[in-house]
């Protein structure tokens, strides 16, 4: 089974009840965009899922597009996008159909670890490919504990609902990862009591 044929089948399960997250993730989507500050600038959420970020952006931001390879996962977002600026695209962010240095900000929120390397890798280089040279890149993604026997059990419970390719992400020390593509690491927060970081970067 190749990553697309994949990908569709886990979130055609996910979709009807992934939103149920959001109860969890609410207060990091609120501080998020408190951080981002998109006020009239131009968002790409990639991996949008059910659209939560990128319809809390456009609260302030002047365009919001976001993008996912799932269509159910977007049949979901739809039906809560309220603000005329969020456009709700299917697309393949290896493949991303926009212009060299469209977007002043992308954000990418809980996508990676969905991802095999390679796709990863595709990924944020067409995500840089299409950040403006003076853009913000924003990374919301699993951390781990520097409390061993605490990630071991966290790490173990978390691959319990989490894709296949989990696991091989949390083992990658993920700022080394991004600076392989060049990004300059801006700041570092974390969220969730250490489980989830939010890397700010720029080109």
């Amino acid at each position: 089974m190749d990553y697309k044929e994949y990908n569709d089948k886990l979130f055609s399960r996910w979709a009807p009840i992934y939103d149920g997250f959001e109860l969890i993730l609410s207060g990091i989507r609120k501080k998020m965009v408190r951080q981002i500050n998109p006020v009239n600038k131009s968002v790409l959420d990639v991996a949008t899922g059910t659209g939560s970020l990128a319809i809390a952006l456009s609260s302030k931001a002047k365009k919001v597009v976001g993008i996912d390879l799932s269509s159910q996962m977007l049949a979901v977002a739809k039906k809560k996008t309220v603000n005329d600026n969020v456009t709700l695209l299917l697309m393949d962010a290896t493949d991303m159909k926009f212009e060299d240095d469209e977007f002043d900000i992308i954000t990418i929120s809980l996508g990676l670890h969905d991802m095999p390397r390679e796709i990863r890798d595709a990924v944020l280089t067409e995500t840089k490919r299409v950040l403006k040279s003076d853009g913000q890149l924003f990374i919301l993604e699993y951390d781990s504990s520097r409390n061993k026997q605490f990630n071991w059990i966290s790490t173990n419970l978390i691959n319990t609902f989490e894709s296949k390719y989990y696991l091989q992400f949390i083992q990658t020390d993920l700022k080394d990862y991004l600076k392989s593509f060049d990004f300059k690491i801006k700041g570092k927060t974390s969220h969730l009591f250490g489980h989830l970081q939010l890397i700010s970067l720029t080109k």
